[in-house]
Formats: structure tokens, C-alpha cells, sequence
């Protein structure tokens, strides 16, 4: 039987440890990807007794069971879908801003050449044998042809960035698929001994939030926590990450858009499934401005040949 000094010495152990994971909190409150711990406290049964004894009915003092992680998948899922559709929206809202101010300035912008181009025109149908506004009107043409060619070519280098963004976008994307995949490794080896250190856990989720802001994923569990994620948010697209495997990505150009691209080795194939994050705002972006292209250069088509 355990005497009182026993049990005492149990209590205070346990929370001494107890209050060191408090501490730990404290000290790592500003830590990014840090979840907060809790100690598990968990009696001591005492002994079960015999056929000549009785059970020891006081017990044998106290002892801290499990350090536990504060986490809620379904809360860290839906503040990665925000995340991601933020990101998009973010991205996509840049490129816009560019493009507006490029279309629509405060002065010389393309609707005010083409209304002095006309204005010439009148000039020239009111007086047809002056030579000075058939001058004019030939000058204000050079000028509106010079506009016409120098939006193409800035329509040309925004749709350029967005190419570029595409391109790191899933480079960065390929990158953290391989840091997770080596993450799930280390949590699949430390899981074979009973239990997963918090710290890769917490690893674990900040790798995978940081992968949200570049797409849209769908992300499951296994019992030790080793991580699943595949694109998209209905969980049926193309799997990055599934254990120790890893997808790469990559970008196809054609028809006027940009498709992302996934797979294994050499292999990568088109998919759709880029909903959120920075790749999607910059997809999105490559798109708004092709159809921009080709309404200037239909524009162009009009005022040329009618």
C-alpha cells in the first residue's frame, strides 16, 4: 500500500508537468502553427486485491495520461476553404485593378482616341479640300493605331504575369506536396511506437494551410494522422498527397487558357479541379484577359474595315 507522502509526491509531479505545458502555451503564443496543449490527468487505480486481501480502495495517486493538441479538423478545414477563396479573390482583384487602369485612365485612354479619331473624320467631311484637317485627321489615325498596338502589348504582358503566376503557383504547390509527404513519413514512423509528437502534427496543419492558399483541397486522416489531400473541395479530384507519395504540377497553354496540370514522374495530366487559392485567381485572370484581347482586336477589326 502507497503512503501518504507517495501520493502526494504523485499530485505534485503531475502538476508540475501540468503547469509546464501551460507555460509552454504561454511561450508559444505568437508561434506560427503552434496548437495549444492540455494535460490529460488520469488516476492511479490501486490494487485489485486477492483471495486473502482487500482491494486497495484509495488509489495510488495521480499521474498526466496524454499532453493533447487543441484540434478541430472541421474547423481548421472550413478556415483553409476561406483562406482559399479569399486568396483567389485576392489575386483575381489584382489583375483586375491592373487591367482597369490600363483600360480606363484618366487621360489619353482608348475611347478618347477613337472619339478624336471620328472627330477628325467630321472635320475632313465638313471641309474636303482643306489640307491642314486631312493632315490632322491622318496624324490622329497614326495615333490611334500606336494606342491599339500598345494595349496589345500590355494585354500581352499582363497575360504574361499570369502565366508566371501559374508557373510558381504550382511549383510552390509541388514543393509543400513533397514537405508533407516527408512530414506523413516522420508521423508514420513515430506512430508505430504508440504516439505522434505534437510538434509534427502541428507541422502537419500549418503545411497543409499554407497549401490552401494556393488551392482549393480536401484533406482526411488516418488514425496515427498521417494526411490525404487532394485538389479540389468535393475530395474526388487528383490526389497530392497520399502518405509517403507525392504528386508534382505543372501548366498546359492552349485555346486561350491556362490548365493546370497533376501527376506522378513525367506523367501529368489537365485538371479542373483548381477552384480556390492564388492558382485560381491567376487562371481566372489569364481568362478575363484573353476575352479583353479579343474584344480589342474585334474593336479594331470594326473601326478598320467599317
Amino acid at each position: 500500500m502507497s503512503s501518504l507522502f507517495d501520493v502526494g509526491k504523485s499530485a505534485v509531479q503531475s502538476y508540475r508537468q501540468s503547469l509546464a505545458v501551460t507555460g509552454q502555451n504561454i511561450a508559444n503564443i505568437n508561434t506560427d502553427g503552434y496548437k495549444r496543449r492540455e494535460a490529460v490527468l488520469e488516476e492511479v487505480s490501486g490494487s485489485q486485491g486477492g483471495i486473502t486481501s482487500l482491494a486497495n480502495q484509495s488509489g495510488l495517486g495521480v499521474r498526466v495520461n496524454d499532453i493533447r493538441r487543441a484540434f478541430d479538423g472541421f474547423l481548421l478545414a472550413r478556415s483553409n476553404s476561406t483562406s482559399s477563396s479569399y486568396q483567389k479573390v485576392n489575386v483575381f482583384l489584382e489583375n483586375l485593378r491592373q487591367l482597369e487602369n490600363t483600360l480606363l485612365p484618366s487621360k489619353g485612354g482608348l475611347s478618347e482616341q477613337i472619339g478624336r479619331f471620328f472627330s477628325s473624320l467630321s472635320d475632313v467631311a465638313a471641309a474636303p479640300t482643306d489640307i491642314a484637317s486631312r493632315t490632322v485627321a491622318i496624324e490622329v489615325g497614326k495615333s490611334l493605331v500606336a494606342s491599339f498596338n500598345g494595349l496589345a502589348q500590355q494585354l500581352e504582358q499582363f497575360q504574361n504575369a499570369a502565366v508566371e503566376q501559374t508557373k510558381s503557383g504550382a511549383a510552390e504547390l509541388s514543393l509543400m506536396a513533397k514537405e508533407l509527404a516527408s512530414i506523413n513519413s516522420q508521423i508514420l514512423s513515430s506512430g508505430q511506437s504508440g504516439q505522434t509528437p505534437n510538434a509534427l502534427l502541428d507541422l502537419r496543419d500549418k503545411t497543409i494551410s499554407e497549401m490552401s492558399t494556393l488551392a482549393s483541397i480536401s484533406v482526411t486522416y488516418s488514425g496515427v494522422g498521417a494526411a490525404t489531400v487532394s485538389l479540389g473541395s468535393s475530395g474526388m479530384g487528383p490526389q497530392l498527397v497520399d502518405g509517403s507519395k507525392f504528386s508534382n504540377l505543372g501548366y498546359v497553354e492552349s485555346f486561350g487558357k491556362i490548365q493546370v496540370t497533376v501527376g506522378q514522374g513525367g506523367v501529368l495530366r489537365p485538371t479542373s479541379q483548381i477552384e480556390g487559392g492564388a492558382l485560381a485567381g491567376a487562371l481566372d485572370s489569364y481568362s478575363l484577359i484573353e476575352d479583353v484581347r479579343a474584344d480589342i482586336d474585334n474593336l479594331a477589326y470594326l473601326i478598320s474595315t467599317e
